[in-house]
């Protein structure tokens, strides 16, 4: 492109209207024009920014790397400018810039920003874009992070969902199997004779087991000890089944006491059918218990989803509920801590002073700050949180026995896009929305960190 191609262009893009004509000469005389081709790379993350590009034509997208896997944030089209204009702190660049279609740039290196700055005109034009370049950016970017960390706690909640359901389903196809098992053990039981008070005896026996559920709490060398005495008694008395039926005596906490009173209280030829009668509902009664321990859990991790989202609440600052809130965080990441092994330990000091505040953004507080301890430490590693009144404000602690935070970069954590993960696993932003948030309840947050120590602590006014 000509000098009066480049210019036409200039005073075409918005961004420059009201720049005179001498000004945007200079700075195509102090400039250089280049032509890339569709796929060429122009930067990668951590590439020094050096220049400021404004694009004559064409296209070029911007991509983040995630895995193994590109995610396009977007695109700059024809007249909107990259890389670093004058006044930037931009010194690396955290994405990738590739051409879609062949694009020609203005490029202006850095070395002449301070003579840029004498033009007054051309530097607001600068300063301008790129404030809007950076509302844009910022905003897609958390976007897009809100989408990410919304698709990881859903896929974490579908494993925690996926569980209990699985153990419903069995437990239900077990039982129905077992139900169609009944009228054969039905029909013994009916040719026995039995008086009231034999009845009697043998069910209060056995409903009080059940009352007090599958509750065996013994060694797994106590238990096999348990099983084959019940079998070895069984065998004696001539009942066939009493190697099947002892697994699950054992699991009420049957013995071989209890199974002389049964024996004492029938005749001879009507133990059987009523050991095996015993089995059923023992049988019957820990598939319900797992199926209702099952849709507890699921009522549960709904409950927690509810809190987390804080579905069905206004907007305006309202009490507080500082643990149950942090339970509702901990179960939408508890996938997270048990690939890990991780053990959390949440202390919540009684009595604390009521707390107002905007809980859907408190919960991204300790979404962030959780999770990156989660990635902070190595399996197997601790977690603690502790809330509790201290002069008149409200403290919160996050420690983990990670790694730590590099003295050198400690002052940068809080900074926008500014990130110790590996490129596409972190965009910098998680600490930033905390500090904002924090502000916003006029509190402040402090960090404390060496390896195997690191501390967060949150302090909110309480009035």
């Amino acid at each position: 492109m000509t000098k009066d191609q480049i210019l036409r262009a200039l005073k075409d893009f918005s961004t420059f209207d009201n720049v005179p004509e001498e000004q945007l000469s200079w700075l195509i005389e102090h400039s250089e024009v280049s032509t890339f081709k569709p796929d060429e790379i122009l930067s990668r993350p951590g590439d020094d920014v050096t220049t400021m590009m404004i694009l004559l034509r064409g296209e070029i997208s911007v991509k983040l790397k995630r895995g193994n896997r590109f995610q396009q944030m977007g695109s700059f089209g024809k007249g909107e400018i990259l890389g670093r204009p004058p006044f930037s702190r931009m010194q690396t660049n955290i994405a990738y810039l590739s051409v879609v279609e062949e694009s020609t740039l203005l490029i202006t290196h850095q070395d002449l920003f301070p003579e840029v700055a004498k033009h007054y005109r051309l530097i607001e034009a600068f300063v301008h874009s790129m404030s809007d370049r950076i509302r844009t950016f910022t905003s897609r970017v958390q976007q897009n992070e809100k989408l990410i960390a919304l698709g990881k706690l859903s896929a974490g909640l579908a494993h925690e969902l996926n569980n209990p359901a699985s153990a419903m389903v069995r437990s239900a196809t077990a039982l129905r199997d077992n139900m169609r098992a009944k009228p054969d053990k039905f029909k013994a039981v009916m040719h026995i004779r039995l008086t009231d008070e034999q009845v009697d005896a043998v069910n209060e026996l056995v409903f009080r087991k059940v009352g007090k559920g599958s509750t065996n709490t013994q060694s797994l060398m106590e238990r096999t000890a348990l099983e084959d005495e019940l079998t070895d008694w069984m065998d004696d008395h001539g009942i066939e089944d009493g190697f099947e039926y002892a697994s699950t005596f054992a699991e009420y906490c049957f013995n071989v006491d209890d199974l002389e009173f049964v024996r004492e209280n029938l005749t001879p030829e009507a133990l059987p059918s009523v050991l095996g009668w015993i089995e059923d509902v023992l049988t019957t009664e820990k598939m319900v218990e797992e199926i209702e321990e099952a849709s507890r859990r699921i009522s549960d991790l709904v409950s927690s989803v509810k809190t987390y989202s804080h579905m069905d609440r206004g907007s305006d600052k309202e009490p507080v509920e500082i643990k149950k809130l942090l339970k509702s965080t901990l179960t939408m990441l508890n996938h997270k801590t048990k690939q890990k092994n991780i053990k959390v330990d949440v202390l919540v000091h009684d009595n604390l002073p009521e707390f107002r505040g905007f809980v859907s953004e408190l919960n991204q507080v300790w979404t962030n700050l959780i999770d990156n301890a989660i990635d902070a430490v190595d399996d197997g590693g601790k977690i603690e949180i502790e809330a509790k009144s201290n002069n008149g404000n409200l403290s919160m602690y996050f420690r983990d026995n990670g790694s730590g935070i590099p003295e050198d970069v400690k002052n940068k954590i809080f900074d926008p896009f500014f990130t110790t993960k590996d490129v596409g696993k972190g965009t910098g932003l998680g600490l930033d929305v905390v500090h904002k948030i924090i502000n916003k309840h006029e509190g402040q947050i402090e960090v404390k960190s060496e390896p195997g120590n690191t501390e967060f602590k949150l302090t909110f006014p309480l009035n």
